[in-house]
């Protein structure tokens, strides 16, 4: 069974923190920091962070914050 993580928190616990997430995307701590105060990601970060979640075994929660696309 896959475990999710349930909050943009848990997502960077997940990933190891806060610095090691800055460093997973290039990013500086306190964009991650503000992300994490904020509740979720920007869409910007999913390929990267959804990407760092699958090597690690992690099922990708629905955290980031894209518009829904309409035909």
């Amino acid at each position: 069974m896959t475990q999710t993580p349930a909050t943009t928190s848990e997502v960077i616990d997940a990933l190891g923190g806060t610095s090691a997430v800055a460093a997973i995307g290039g990013w500086r701590p306190t964009r991650v920091s503000n992300w994490r105060a904020a509740g979720r990601f920007p869409s910007h970060t999913y390929r990267i962070l959804s990407g760092a979640l699958d090597e690690r075994g992690l099922a990708v929660p629905n955290l980031w914050s894209f518009s829904e696309v309409r035909p």
